[in-house]
This record gives C-alpha cells, sequence and structure tokens, in this order.
C-alpha cells in the first residue's frame, strides 16, 4: 500500500504546484538582462563550434579517444541514439542567466543507406514539417529564401500536465562546408505563446503575457555522410522562466528529463521521414539499386528506435535556479 500512497501524494502534490505554476507565469517577458545572457551563451557556444571544426572535430564525438568514439559508434549502428546534456563555459566559468534558464542539449543517430542529400532535403523542406515531426509541429511554412538563407515559420504543440502552443519564427542558415558535411543553423527571431489552440478564438498572446515556458531557441544541425551513410547531429538550446524555489523539488526532476524527450523525437523523426527518402521505389527491387557485388548487403527499413512518450520541448515550466541545465 505504501508505493500507492507514495505515488498518490506526489501526483496531487505535482497537480497543485502546476495550478498554481500557471498564475505565476502570466504577465512575465524575458528582461533585456536575460536576453543578453542568452545571446553570450549562444555566442559562446558557436565558438566552441568554431574551435571543433578547425580541429577536425565536425561531430561533438569525434573529439573523443578511439575506444569510446567505436564505443558510441556501435550503439548508433545499433539504431540507438547517443545524448549529453552539455554545458558552455565564458573562459572556463559559468554563465549566469538572470531571471532565466537555458537547457543545453545534443544527440547524435546514424542513417544507414541515407545520403548527404536525402538528410538535407528533409531537414529544408519546411512545408512538410508539420507531417513530418507531427504531432509536434501543427504547421510549418517557408515565408522567404535568398540563398542558403531561410525564414520560416513554425507552429509548435507539446502536452504533458500542461499544454503549450508556440508560434516561432526562425532564421535559418545552411552551411556547405565540403560535399560530404553540411550545417543548418536555425535561431528563433519571435516567439509567441497561443491561446485557446484550435478553436474559432485562437489567438496569440502579447509578451507581457508570456508563460515563459518557450523565449528563446537555437537548433545546429550537423550533417555527415561517410561509412555508407550519414550520422545527423543535433545540438540545441533554449531558455525559458525560472521556477519559484518552493516547487524547485518538484519540477526540476520532471525538466531534467524533458530534453532527452525531445531530441529522442526530432532524430527518430528525421531517421523515419530520410529513410523514406532513400527506400527503393516500389515497383523496383532493392537488387536493381545496389552495386551488383557478392559482398553486398542488403538494406533494410530503419525501425523505430523510440517509443513516444508524452513529449515536449526543453521545458514546460522551467527549472528553480537561473542559469544553464
Amino acid at each position: 500500500m505504501q508505493p500507492a500512497i507514495s505515488r498518490s501524494f506526489f501526483s496531487t502534490l505535482l497537480a497543485a504546484a502546476i495550478s498554481l505554476l500557471a498564475p505565476l507565469a502570466r504577465a512575465h517577458e524575458p528582461k533585456p538582462e536575460t536576453l543578453a545572457a542568452f545571446d553570450h551563451y549562444r555566442d559562446k557556444t558557436e565558438v566552441r563550434m568554431d574551435s571543433d571544426l578547425l580541429a577536425g572535430h565536425f561531430l561533438y564525438i569525434d573529439q573523443f579517444p578511439g575506444p569510446r568514439r567505436h564505443e558510441i559508434d556501435a550503439q548508433l549502428r545499433r539504431n540507438e541514439f547517443f545524448l549529453e546534456q552539455l554545458h558552455t563555459l565564458d573562459d572556463g566559468h559559468h554563465i549566469h542567466v538572470p531571471g532565466g534558464i537555458i537547457h543545453h542539449w545534443m544527440g547524435i543517430a546514424f542513417l544507414p543507406g541515407v545520403t548527404l542529400a536525402q538528410t538535407k532535403s528533409v531537414l529544408e523542406d519546411y512545408a512538410r514539417e508539420k507531417e513530418n515531426y507531427f504531432p509536434d509541429v501543427r504547421q510549418s511554412r517557408l515565408l522567404s529564401q535568398n540563398g542558403n538563407d531561410s525564414e520560416v515559420f513554425l507552429q509548435f504543440y507539446s502536452k504533458t500536465i500542461v499544454t503549450a502552443v508556440f508560434n516561432v519564427n526562425f532564421a535559418s542558415r545552411t552551411t556547405n562546408y565540403s560535399p560530404t558535411r553540411t550545417q543548418i543553423r536555425s535561431c528563433s527571431t519571435r516567439v509567441a505563446d497561443v491561446e485557446n489552440f484550435a478553436t474559432p478564438n485562437e489567438h496569440e498572446l502579447p509578451p507581457a503575457d508570456s508563460r515563459g515556458y518557450l523565449w528563446k531557441l537555437c537548433t545546429w544541425w550537423h550533417i555527415e555522410e561517410k561509412d555508407r551513410g550519414t550520422y545527423i547531429q543535433v545540438e540545441a538550446i533554449e531558455l525559458s522562466r525560472t521556477v519559484p524555489f518552493a516547487f524547485a523539488w518538484i519540477v526540476n526532476p520532471i525538466i531534467r528529463n524533458v530534453p532527452k524527450t525531445f531530441l529522442s523525437h526530432l532524430l527518430s523523426a528525421t531517421q523515419k521521414a530520410a529513410a523514406k527518402k532513400s527506400a527503393p521505389p516500389a515497383n523496383e527491387s532493392v537488387s536493381q539499386i545496389l552495386p551488383p557485388r557478392p559482398s553486398s548487403v542488403l538494406l533494410c527499413a530503419l525501425c523505430d528506435s523510440v517509443a513516444s512518450p508524452p513529449r515536449t520541448f526543453f521545458s514546460q515550466a522551467a527549472a528553480s535556479t537561473t542559469g544553464s541545465s
């Protein structure tokens, strides 16, 4: 009986905390110093990426010693994901974010038999992101394009204990480092909370009424074709508000697990869409596509790698302390 009582107590307490957090999150937009700290964190993160690239580390795992790198590669080839929480430092020091918290995670997957071009065609097909990334993306469209620079609109939907919907504009830039290496950088330029989703009265809340679940979001996709497949790496940082200290012990354990769910679904959805691109036409056999070599191994369809738990962004609420998590 004791475990059941404990679960019931925890659920009731969590529900009460969320009901209290909802009104507390109203009428709150990021302060200038909060946004400035996020911009500083983002810039320092990109400095690290540039340094990694100069050192020959296009993928995050390229910096690892050989045995660890081979271990991770074996994990990826078992159709599993490699996920890691990151923390950008400023000259070895923690970057303080007053009034906000930064969630910083990275995930990698390997797509056997998929090319870089096929992967890019999925990630840059903005009109179909509402299909490829449903149910997290409900609307998607390309607003403008100038060479490798794009302006994109996405409507994000997430539901766990609370439902949150956001209209987000992104500035996206594609950088082709070589025929086998590409980066796609996307950073939000506008984020608006949506009220009364999927009703005739659906509308955006003014910035002053933001709940603070999502203030800023940047993602960097690193795509590398090699070893008869393509590695996809997504690194993301998100800014949200903090929560009152009194509720931190309840909310924090949940908040810190949310990024893994988000990245796992993002990688899984990209994996599935790219696999469809690489699959042979229904009226054409695999043997007609693969080179007729005795040692060829027939490619199999990618299987689902992640069970679909309730999906959200990096934070449905926010964490309790300022800084990064």
